[in-house]
């Protein structure tokens, strides 16, 4: 059967893997709202707490500018300073500022030998223990460990620039603590180069023949490593002919066999060409050995294949360092043919452009550093949570969902509204404009067109367990029925927690069905006409049963309901849930249509599917269900609020239908 146009709102957007669409997650955030709005707040409080509670922390800085790097690389200028070249060279000069034994050597000076309270505050949860150290611990190891963790080097790209920071709670420590270690650095590098032309004349002489050692030596590495470039292309030619023959040919075919012995000899030559380079110096074997650990976890057909690799990267390292040193090498040569070297050779290795600043005040906490970032971590972690509970909701969202869940069609969809509290249960009588009137009406529409009155003349409204709106949804359905001119009979037939009474209010203790059943009361004694309209009837539930299942199952209950529908053009059964008791089950038997109530966002796919299976283990299958408790979307158009067809949520604080 087809839905009603208007329940078919368009999806939303861009659904995810799981079905859930951006109004799912949207409803998730609205509903849960109070958790988001509770982790922000904690998380603002969280960072004002720790913002107050962390010491000023203060930051000295100091500049240096680099003269000389590493001998391979040097230069010299007509200023006859030797300056360093390339980012290597800084990044070198960056990280010997970063050595530990340097830090030691600090720590041993005058500065720190005998100073006493270095332990930086910092900020600490009141059930954090606070880090002491007794005089007699604060070796210079850990005073120079502790040094390292305060102090940070950093280049300036593109220029000659390392900028050095220390940072610490006390800003004299911080100061003193740069000041130490460049007086450290710069004892340890001073006179590393003779002051001399004669000794610049020497070790230009000395570094030249080095470097032309090692041209050659690379060289010769580079010719190998191409040879077996050269090799591992036939490999790869031969596998893309093999592979090509493999989709034409089948596995003994002679080109195929002979394609495969081809690869299998340029592979063996190929390794005896990587061995040669292996044993070709001592370079060569560190670099393979360490790849053997990674080159042994390879299955054996895939092993060629990662050295081919491999020697592609070290053939194009290989190609940059001959290229590095043939330029220092060119280099040397010029220098020594223009002789243009003099006393003050590099005798100095750094030049420092600012030094260690004393901080006036500090540099941390921001405030509004401290309290963006936890009030933002706040906001995830709500949002985070509400995201989990969503997608932990064991509940049917989407009136979508319920239909696929038990393989039936919609036949109506009853908005969420606060129109059905229980003084104003009768929507039909107190509200016949409004919303849930509206799709009553639908509802009966679309049990109406299930058949003519003879094959649809006895609905069973049930639900899977307590709660679902079905009372309700009974009743207005049976006065919808009557206030279209048919003589419509509502039996409640929930002869445990009947509602009716509540709704048409009459008393509880009327006699009813039980009476009937169990007594054999004439029927006519126990109708009751309602005031809501002269053709609607009632059959209450009747005095109390210890029994309602083997009440209903008894033998009165058929000839009961044949005698009915010869005198009414509609009955309407309210009955009770399905999976709590078994009383629903006679019932449908009897009844020629069974609808299954459901509140979106209520109840438990599992109880769903359960209540299903009850009812075809029963030999009985509902003509469909009905989504109770879709939420509202204002949406444009005469019709004012609609409801999503798609639409879902879990609406606890949604005001009971009924039961």
């Amino acid at each position: 059967m087809s839905h009603p146009q208007y329940y078919n709102e368009a999806p939303s957007e861009y659904p995810d893997p799981q079905g859930h669409k951006l109004q799912d997650y949207f409803r998730w955030f609205v509903k849960r709202f109070w958790i988001f709005l509770l982790t922000l707040i904690f998380g603002y409080l969280l960072g004002l707490y720790v913002y107050s509670s962390t010491p000023p922390s203060y930051q000295s800085s100091a500049t240096i500018e680099i003269l000389r790097v590493k001998k391979d690389a040097a230069d010299v200028d007509e200023e006859e300073k030797i300056r360093m070249s390339g980012a290597a060279e800084m990044l070198s000069a960056s990280e010997k500022l970063q050595l530990s034994s340097y830090y030691v050597e600090t720590a041993k000076g005058h500065l720190f030998s005998d100073r006493k309270d270095i332990i930086p505050e910092t900020f600490k949860f009141p059930w954090q223990e606070e880090e002491q150290y007794s005089s007699s611990e604060l070796t210079p190891e850990i005073v120079g460990s502790l040094l390292q963790s305060w102090i940070s080097v950093g280049w300036r790209p593109d220029t000659t620039l390392l900028d050095i920071v220390a940072v610490h709670s006390d800003p004299a420590i911080a100061r003193d603590a740069l000041v130490g270690l460049l007086s450290t650095y710069e004892q340890a590098t001073e006179n590393k180069v003779a002051g001399s032309s004669e000794y610049a004349l020497d070790y230009i002489l000395e570094s030249s023949s080095e470097v032309k050692e090692r041209i050659l030596e690379l060289d010769k590495a580079l010719r190998l490593y191409n040879r077996c470039l050269e090799l591992s292309e036939e490999v790869r030619a031969a596998e893309r002919q093999i592979a090509e023959m493999e989709k034409r040919y089948l596995p003994r075919w002679p080109a195929l066999v002979e394609a495969k012995e081809l690869q299998t000899i340029l592979k063996k030559r190929f390794t005896e060409e990587l061995n040669q380079v292996i044993r070709l110096s001592e370079d060569e074997k560190q670099f393979w050995n360490e790849n053997q650990t990674v080159l042994g976890d390879i299955p054996a057909e895939e092993k060629v294949a990662a050295q081919i690799q491999l020697v592609s990267t070290r053939s194009s390292v290989i190609t940059r360092e001959l290229e590095a040193e043939q330029q220092i090498y060119d280099n040397l040569i010029t220098k020594l043919k223009e002789g243009n070297v003099s006393i003050g050779f590099a005798s100095k290795q750094f030049d420092i452009v600012q030094p260690p600043s004393l901080p006036g005040r500090p540099f941390a906490p921001i405030k509004s550093k401290v309290l963006i970032t936890y009030t933002a971590g706040g906001a995830a972690i709500g949002i985070g949570i509400i995201l989990l509970l969503g997608f932990m909701d064991p509940t049917v969202r989407t009136v979508a969902e319920l239909e696929s869940l038990t393989g039936l069609s919609a036949v109506g969809a009853m908005p969420f509204s606060k129109e059905v509290a229980r003084d104003k249960a009768l929507v039909m009588l107190s509200a016949p404009e409004s919303q849930p009137a509206e799709a009553i009406r639908t509802l009966r529409a679309g049990l109406t067109f299930l058949g003519n009155s003879s094959e649809r003349g006895s609905f069973l409204i049930t639900s899977a367990i307590p709660g679902e709106g079905k009372s309700w949804i009974t009743a207005n359905l049976a006065l919808s029925f009557a206030t279209q001119g048919d003589r419509t009979l509502l039996i409640d037939a929930d002869m445990r927690r009947p509602v009716q009474p509540q709704i048409f209010g009459y008393d509880k203790a009327s006699k009813g069905l039980s009476d009937h059943l169990s007594l054999g009361t004439p029927i006519k004694e126990l109708l009751v006409r309602t005031e809501a309209s002269e053709n609607l009837y009632l059959l209450p539930a009747g005095s109390r049963s210890a029994n309602p299942s083997e009440l209903l199952a008894g033998k009165a209950l058929g000839p009961l309901i044949e005698k009915l529908n010869e005198f009414f053009d509609r009955i309407i059964i309210d009955s009770a849930p399905l999976v709590p008791v078994s009383d629903s089950l006679p019932l449908a038997k009897q009844a020629q249509s069974i609808v299954l109530v459901s509140r979106i966002g209520k109840t438990p796919k599992g109880a769903i599917k359960r209540a299903v299976r009850i009812l075809s283990e029963n030999q009985t299958e509902p003509v469909g269900v009905v989504a109770n408790g879709l939420p509202k979307t204002r949406t444009k158009g005469s019709y004012g609020y609609y409801y999503s067809y798609s639409g879902g949520g879990n609406y606890s604080d949604y005001a009971q239908n009924g039961s």
